[in-house]
């Protein structure tokens, strides 16, 4: 019995299916020569051990057979620095800032952070949608083991058949009366799932699992990434009504000076006129300004999962701009492929497409299944649950798939396409995923020289200013020449916020491409 035991065991390790052109093979053959060629001791066991020693065994090494092919990761091949980059230092750990938005130093936008990912409605959907894929994990498990049920039933039937003249009155009198049948027991079920169909089914379900992770994960990343840039966006135009507020008084100032000139007789009535249409255009962008706060202040709201209002009174009605003096530090090329939550979900969507195909493969191959009984059976309710009335059965059932083969194969060759499309896909998102990173790289650095350029026009009108003021005062000028020179200040530094603010925005969308955010806080 050890030599057989040795012998079966053997078998097994060898290799329980051969795959050629994606047909199994089993082990028929070379099971039985080992009998037939060394195990001379066989003859000493019992009939009945050896042959439920073979069954057990083949039946071990045909579950361990799963057709269809085995997943693996694509390579992709990714530079080694960025095309864009202009100096900036390389992560050592070869990982994204995950918190990025505290380097900004901003108690306000580290809240609003921190509140949407508890209360944002796109998590919580893309959270229902995990627990919805981990559900489908346990449904596809639950597949490769058996079922059972308990139930009970009653039937009262009557039959009348047509007997030959030899068969006795009696009889048939007995067949055609009508009689009853109660039964109440425990039913199993069980798909051996030889070729791994059921197998591959959960491979697949886990991988959707898995990709559901990570769709989850770049919901945030774009959710932390709109969060900093709205209230970016808030901050700016709060800058600019307040210079949109101070070039309305300058204006005013200017219209009433044209007017007591023209009242004195010393200017002419176009002067008023051009400087009451100059007061009324810089009137009209406030309310332009005050609606833009209002409208981003809103989308804030939905964006926290609060109700309107809960963002203004947390913003208030100024601030400082975000804006950080801390080294930018990149991930290198190779190591976004693997960070990115984007190319995660295709990724494993790529593992599930393939997968798939194991399953279209395995409806080639005879399904067999196991079913059994046991309980009670008798004509009569009253006496129905005794031992006399025991009742089991054992059964098995095999069906080859013969006609269907045109059905079998149009499944399989889709599922090989959708295989295809799912690693082009993934293919694509890789090379989008440098391309965004290179092309907000690159607008990240053009901006930074925008806004030096935009600091430095400040600087010089600031000093026209002063120039302005220097001279009225001395009486070499007069009041309109100082306004003309503020309002002239006032247009540079309304440039130079909005030049900040895109800064900042582009420094965002920098983060969000290099996959910054995904990780829970």
């Amino acid at each position: 019995m050890k030599k057989l035991s040795s012998f079966l065991h053997q078998k097994i390790n060898e290799g329980t299916c051969h795959k050629s052109n994606g047909v199994p093979s089993p082990l028929w053959g070379g099971l039985g020569r080992g009998f037939a060629e060394g195990e001379t001791s066989i003859k000493t066991i019992p009939n009945a051990i050896i042959k439920l020693s073979t069954i057990l065994s083949l039946f071990l090494a045909l579950t361990a057979c799963t057709v269809g092919p085995d997943y693996q990761t694509p390579d992709t091949t990714a530079p080694t620095d960025w095309v864009s980059d202009q100096g900036n230092q390389l992560s050592p750990k070869a990982e994204t800032d995950q918190q990025w938005w505290k380097n900004f130093n901003d108690p306000i936008l580290t809240k609003l952070v921190t509140q949407a990912d508890e209360n944002n409605f796109d998590l919580k959907i893309a959270e229902a949608r995990i627990a919805q894929a981990r559900a489908n994990v346990s449904a596809s498990e639950f597949q490769l083991l058996p079922t059972g049920d308990v139930g009970a039933s009653a039937e009262r039937q009557a039959n009348r058949l047509a007997f030959p003249s030899g068969a006795g009155p009696s009889f048939a009198q007995l067949l055609h009366k009508p009689f009853n049948t109660f039964q109440t027991g425990f039913d199993a079920n069980w798909e051996l799932d030889l070729f791994g169909g059921n197998r591959r089914a959960e491979e697949s379900a886990e991988a959707q699992f898995q990709a559901s992770e990570a769709n989850r994960d770049d919901v945030r990343v774009s959710l932390m990434a709109e969060v900093a840039r709205t209230y970016t966006v808030i901050r700016a135009t709060q800058l600019q009504l307040a210079i949109a507020n101070a070039t309305v008084a300058s204006a005013q100032k200017t219209r009433d000076i044209a007017e007591e000139r023209y009242n004195a007789g010393q200017s002419a009535r176009l002067d008023v006129t051009q400087a009451e249409a100059a007061w009324e255009q810089t009137q009209k962008q406030i309310p332009a300004l005050r609606d833009q706060i209002a409208q981003n202040t809103l989308a804030l709201d939905v964006l926290l999962g609060e109700q309107p209002g809960a963002a203004q009174k947390i913003v208030g009605d100024n601030g400082a701009l975000p804006a950080t003096d801390k080294k930018l530090v990149l991930t290198a090329p190779a190591q976004i492929i693997d960070q990115r939550p984007d190319i995660r979900v295709a990724e494993r969507k790529l593992a599930a497409a393939t997968a798939q195909q194991g399953v279209a493969t395995a409806k080639f191959y005879p399904d067999i299944s196991l079913s059994g009984f046991f309980g009670v059976l008798n004509t009569s309710a009253t006496n129905l649950i005794s031992p006399a009335n025991e009742s089991w059965s054992l059964g098995g059932n095999l069906m080859v798939p013969i006609l269907n083969y045109g059905t079998l194969s149009a499944n399989l060759d889709a599922t090989n396409a959708q295989q295809q499309e799912a690693l082009a896909t993934y293919r694509k998102t890789v090379l989008g995923a440098l391309s965004d990173i290179e092309r907000a790289l690159n607008a990240y650095n053009e901006q930074q020289k925008a806004t030096q350029s935009a600091a430095n026009e400040t600087d010089h009108d600031k000093r026209a200013v002063t120039t302005a003021q220097e001279r009225y005062e001395s009486g070499l000028t007069s009041r309109l020449d100082v306004l003309q020179a503020e309002r002239v200040l006032y247009e540079a530094q309304n440039n130079l916020i909005e030049a900040r603010a895109m800064t900042t925005e582009d420094l965002i969308a920098l983060y969000k491409s290099l996959g910054g955010g995904w990780q829970k806080n």
